[in-house]
């Protein structure tokens, strides 16, 4: 497993590195330095791999690229960032899906309003007993 980045608390305050890109980001909330790092990371990220599909464009037309290699990145490019990103959330042991707010406004139903939906339904049993009453459990009015 390879540490892409570090969240830390310094000094009462809230820092996110990433050695990668030379990227600190610094606040009093951790939220709005993940929030930030995530902007920043992604925004890079595009530009990376936009000038990646400009650079074999321009090989490709001295015949030093294949057009294969820029599809292949172009299809890259879209696939990356044209996907509404969505994750799996483990909290404890309960695994949920999340998607942006984008994804989650497309999949209405399915988020309901919520950030976050849990991906096994426990209410799925075999004979119908989920928040069934017991017998011989008194129920109290």
């Amino acid at each position: 497993m390879d540490e892409i980045g570090q969240l830390m608390e310094v000094d009462g305050r809230f820092e996110f590195r990433h050695a990668g890109l030379g990227l600190v980001v610094r606040g009093d909330h951790p939220e709005w330095v993940l929030q930030a790092a995530a902007e920043v990371i992604s925004s890079t990220a595009k530009i990376e791999a936009e000038s990646e599909v400009e650079g074999l464009v321009a090989l490709s037309e001295f015949e030093e690229a294949e057009a294969i290699e820029v599809d292949s990145a172009r299809f890259a490019l879209k696939q990356r960032f044209e996907t509404i990103p969505q994750c799996i959330v483990s909290l404890g042991k309960v695994d949920y899906k999340w998607a942006t707010p984008e994804g989650r406004d497309k999949l209405g139903t399915e988020f309901d309003g919520h950030l976050v939906r849990r991906i096994h339904d426990m209410s799925l049993t075999f004979d119908d007993t989920f928040l069934s009453n017991e017998d011989g459990v008194e129920m109290d009015d």
